[in-house]
């Protein structure tokens, strides 16, 4: 979101002349109030384990203790990304311990968009239908708004993200996008991560501080300072002995620097102060006619406001802020308070707002270099790209980073696979990465566009930064301040009477403004359906970005379809057969036009250690055919998905649902196994 001032001079010639200006009324002005640097508030079990070893040791002494503990897979970060792997690798029956920086679940706001793709994964962990039933009802988020306040503000534009449909799902996917925050995301994450684990609470170690990975041949030595208190004096030392390691710690992961892992693209974007604040005064003025996201522009704010939760009356406002100019410290719960009163529009001063928390934060556009470190230390989630928000990309990529890892890591520690699988998941996911990172930069240069069309150009801001900061070292840091406010505010100004009034600039820009959200590619979207259910694990294109199908496409290395099919346990998935009962990582068949119950039935394979369900599916005058691995194709679908590849078609599927072969002959299916998956044999 770009703030600034409209200039029709050249940029830096206006920079200058507000500098000049401010400067001259700096007598009569208050000087910048300080403040403080930050205001934050604060078990199904699967049947085979690798030996898990819990010892005791004496540290060198008795005030240092240090205990090793014996593992498969040491994770590193419990966020989303981190607890999904956990609870992965707990199902397909891997021994893990995941270390957890902090000593509780953020409760900060974060991401708050779960979308389709990360939905199905959620699915395979049981949490679909209770994250589902939590999350507030359509009606509630379906839109975006350009305001001038949220209260009786100006309704400059409205974006319907889902073009009036009364469900948010569509027909290629058993389930829907949501609209539910991270943190209770991570809460009910790590409930279920430890529900699921054999050593119960144990296998998520709170108030763990990683600070030494070290990488030999046969393994990973995981070092961490663990604090029984965020206030605690001491510390244990925990050493974590694992043949893999996976880092997932966030966007600023220090293990990875330790690494020395390089992140490449734009480093800062844009830097912004998160204000988490709830207040049910405002929950009910936004109730008749509800957002999910109000970008404000009027003459004392500018702003997103996202409306976490309306039944909670939780909000988070992502306030620009332009460094080193201006610093976390500027932005006091009061600064904070009268911002977000002019954000809302809000006159009655008894209204309550409470804040909770004033956070600082980079956006940023940036993937690692490489996700796999000596093929045993591998980096998921915010450690391996980072992206800007716009389209919600972030958590989601990361989710499915850990859909894609578990099954290999479970595959390889159990015998199935050799350890030459594992690096599928750096060509595989890195492309996924960079293309979302693509699309979300693409994405923020579309939120810029309104700002612009109503006279606030997104260069300005940073020009008029870049001129302060290059005043003589003698002026204060105060003055500085001072002239950079000054600036901003002849900028904001753009949204007033200027804006809102019936005169020709006004009506102009507010027209423009109408006509970019009425175009589908005219500003921000927050659905994209070919990068969130037919991305392809294929080849890379030219660019080294994934490439993209319609969803629904039956292609070797995109998403299986979804179909409807009739079980003997009722309706469910094609998506969810793949999961259901998955206690190891399996491969799964799905056949179409053999007889089952003839001598061409297709079976089991022999010849490969890798464990395979068959399922046939059969049209719909069979019903009378239904049994464990016979289901029937409701309405058709699978047998419009496969007609063009013949009329027996073999779809071989990996554990994480996406296709590994698509033909009619059995062997040249297993040649895949053993080829694409390193498979050992029986």
């Amino acid at each position: 979101l770009a703030i600034g001032a409209s200039m029709r001079r050249s940029a830096r010639a206006g920079a200058r002349t507000v500098v000049g200006v401010a400067q001259d009324a700096l007598a009569s002005m208050p000087r910048a109030r300080g403040g403080d640097a930050s205001m934050a508030v604060a078990r199904p079990r699967a049947t085979h384990r690798r030996r898990h070893e819990l010892s005791n040791l004496r540290g060198a002494s008795s005030s240092s203790p240090t205990r090793v503990r014996d593992t498969t897979v040491c994770v590193i970060g419990a966020g989303p990304t981190g607890l999904a792997l956990s609870m992965l690798l707990s199902k397909l029956g891997v021994a893990s311990v995941t270390l957890e920086r902090a000593h509780a679940p953020t409760t900060h706001p974060q991401a708050h968009f779960i979308n389709t793709r990360s939905m199905e994964a959620l699915g395979a962990l049981g949490m679909r239908d209770a994250i589902a039933k939590q999350s507030p009802p359509l009606r509630t988020w379906r839109e975006f708004r350009y305001v001038t306040s949220l209260v009786h503000g100006v309704v400059l534009g409205r974006v319907d993200q889902f073009d009036g449909a009364e469900h948010a799902g569509s027909a290629t996917s058993p389930t829907a996008p949501t609209h539910f925050s991270q943190h209770r995301l991570a809460k009910e994450m790590l409930t279920r991560a430890r529900a699921m684990h054999d050593d119960g609470d144990s296998g998520v170690v709170t108030g763990a501080r990683v600070d030494d990975v070290r990488v030999s041949d046969d393994g990973v030595h995981v070092r961490a300072r663990v604090k029984a208190s965020e206030d605690a004096s001491e510390a244990e030392t925990l050493t974590v002995r694992a043949e893999y390691c996976v880092v997932a710690e966030g966007a600023n992961s220090e293990t990875r620097d330790r690494l020395g892992i390089q992140m490449r693209g734009e480093r800062a974007l844009q830097h912004l102060i998160n204000v988490h604040f709830t207040s049910s005064a405002l929950a009910v003025d936004l109730s008749a006619d509800p957002a999910m996201l109000y970008f404000v522009f009027n003459p004392d704010a500018v702003a997103v406001v996202v409306a976490h939760d309306l039944s909670r009356g939780e909000f988070v406002a992502q306030i620009p802020y332009l460094p080193p100019v201006q610093q976390l410290s500027d932005f006091t719960p009061s600064v904070c308070e009268r911002m977000l009163r002019s954000a809302i529009g809000w006159k009655d001063a008894s209204k309550v707002l409470d804040i909770l928390g004033i956070r600082a934060w980079t956006m940023s556009a940036e993937v690692s270099e490489k996700f796999i470190e000596n093929d045993r230390v591998f980096l998921a989630g915010d450690a391996a790209h980072r992206f800007p928000p716009a389209g919600g990309f972030g958590m989601n990529t990361g989710i499915q980073d850990a859909h894609n890892l578990a099954w290999k890591l479970a595959a390889v520690t159990r015998g199935i696979s050799s350890p030459e699988l594992l690096r599928t998941y750096e060509t595989e996911r890195r492309p996924v990465a960079l293309r979302n990172t693509a699309l979300s930069v693409e994405n923020f240069k579309g939120v810029l566009k309104i700002p612009n069309a109503i006279g606030l150009p997104p260069m300005a801001a940073d020009v008029l930064r870049d001129a302060v900061s290059a005043l003589p070292l003698l002026v204060p840091s105060a003055l500085r301040k001072n002239i950079l406010e000054a600036g901003l505010a002849i900028g904001r100004a753009q949204c007033g009477s200027l804006l809102t009034a019936d005169n020709p600039i006004g009506v102009a820009r507010r027209a423009a403004v109408r006509e970019m959200c009425e175009d589908p590619n005219g500003t921000l979207k927050l659905q994209f359906p070919k990068e969130d259910v037919g991305f392809s694990y294929e080849s890379a294109d030219a660019n080294g970005q994934a490439k993209l199908y319609e969803p629904g496409t039956l292609r070797v290395g995109v998403r299986v379809p979804h179909a409807w099919v009739n079980t003997i346990s009722g309706r469910t998935s094609t998506i969810d057969l793949v999961d259901a009962d998955m206690a190891e990582p399996r491969m799964t068949v799905f056949a179409s036009g053999f007889d089952a119950n003839a001598k061409d039935a297709v079976t089991t394979s022999s010849r490969s250690a890798f464990p395979m369900q068959v399922i046939h599916i059969l049209d719909q005058n069979c019903d009378d055919s239904l049994s464990k691995n016979n289901v029937i194709d409701i309405d058709g679908t699978w047998a419009l998905k496969t007609r063009t590849f013949g009329d027996k078609v073999l779809v071989l599927v990996r554990p994480d649902g996406h296709v590994a072969f698509i033909g009619s002959n059995v062997d040249e299916l297993e040649n895949v196994i053993r080829s694409s998956f390193h498979a050992t044999a029986n």
